[in-house]
């Protein structure tokens, strides 16, 4: 068809156009049909699309090919739900007033921190088989997340992924002979216990707000290190290389009256602070203590009346359930304190 036949079917379009037979719409996807130049611009825009979503696509898929890998993939995934959560967690806090939801949300975000740093940790890795060193890092990053948002929820996780670490980390430096046994390590525990104990006291008397609701975290992560390291050393003794139970009766005595004080002292400062942590620990710990003593210094050198030590422990065990869930019954005559002045949780 010719060009000038095209123009005459596109004037008698806008022809009609004018006497409002047709609508400019109509008179434009018709005159498409027509076109009036010798070349068609139109067409080679619409190539020019097709051919560069084309090379586009394909080099996507040899980038993916040659450098993306599912650890990549998952890399992505996790930063993405990190971001999403706490950006989410945000929005339902600030909008919604859902602080409850906001703070598992924040949570979430932890564990994707966590997955992301663990995933990193792996694709440059070098050999070293260090994870123990991978948790301290995710410990101090959580940390600092759950200070960043005054989360209280991460700071446990830290606190979990810390205590693994402790000890994953000092059973990585004697070449896996040890976790918690070997090179002092109870001793290193006492004194991580200490200084656990001395941040909540700091948390609950310097700090305000939700950060002071951190000094319960601290608290429960001090008495358990501590009491842990108490056990081992009423087990086992002070020992600087390797574990012996020969020659140390004394010793392992002496320990297990140090656990016992330090178990009565944590019942006296309940008594007088009201803390229910300090009794919980105190009271459990304490029985433990008690076990453990006559295992080691009675029952282990009378063997032949097993029957009678399984007698005993069985009967007193159950008396010491039967006392505490009494004692739980009892309503308190004053309501207990809590470590913090402020927000408590």
């Amino acid at each position: 068809m010719s060009i000038k036949l095209n123009r005459q079917i596109v004037a008698e379009l806008e022809a009609l156009e004018a006497q409002q037979i047709l609508s400019p719409e109509q008179v434009n996807r018709i005159a498409e049909r027509y076109p009036t130049t010798t070349w068609d611009v139109l067409v080679l825009v619409r190539w020019f699309t097709i051919l560069g979503a084309a090379c586009a696509g394909t080099g996507v898929v040899i980038l993916a090919r040659q450098y993306a890998s599912l650890t990549r993939l998952g890399e992505l995934g996790t930063a993405a739900v990190m971001f999403g959560s706490i950006a989410l967690a945000f929005h339902l806090q600030e909008t919604k007033g859902l602080v409850k939801t906001a703070a598992a949300l924040q949570m979430i975000a932890g564990f994707a921190l966590q997955g992301l740093t663990t995933l990193l940790a792996i694709d440059f890795s070098h050999g070293s088989k260090n994870w123990p060193a991978l948790l301290g890092v995710q410990a101090a990053l959580l940390a600092a997340m759950a200070y960043v948002l005054k989360n209280r929820l991460n700071l446990i996780h830290a606190a979990v992924c810390f205590f693994i670490f402790f000890g994953g980390e000092t059973g990585y430096l004697s070449g896996w002979g040890a976790y918690w046994l070997g090179m002092t390590y109870p001793v290193r525990f006492l004194t991580a216990g200490a200084i656990f104990l001395f941040v909540a006291w700091m948390h609950a008397t310097e700090f305000k707000g939700a950060y002071q609701s951190f000094s319960r975290v601290y608290g429960h992560l001090g008495l358990l290190v501590l009491h842990l390291a108490l056990w081992f050393l009423a087990v086992f003794g002070y020992y600087r290389d390797h574990v012996s139970w020969s020659d140390n009766n004394a010793e392992r005595v002496w320990f297990s009256g140090a656990w016992a004080a330090f178990c009565v002292a944590g019942l006296w400062l309940a008594g007088i602070t009201g803390q229910r942590m300090f009794r919980s620990y105190g009271l459990t710990f304490l029985i433990i203590d008690l076990y453990t003593f006559y295992f080691q210094f009675i029952a282990y050198h009378s063997t032949e009346v097993w029957w009678l030590h399984l007698l005993i422990v069985g009967g007193t065990l159950v008396w010491v359930g039967f006392f505490l869930e009494r004692q739980l019954r009892e309503p308190s005559s004053s309501p207990p304190k809590t470590m913090e002045t402020g927000t408590s949780g």
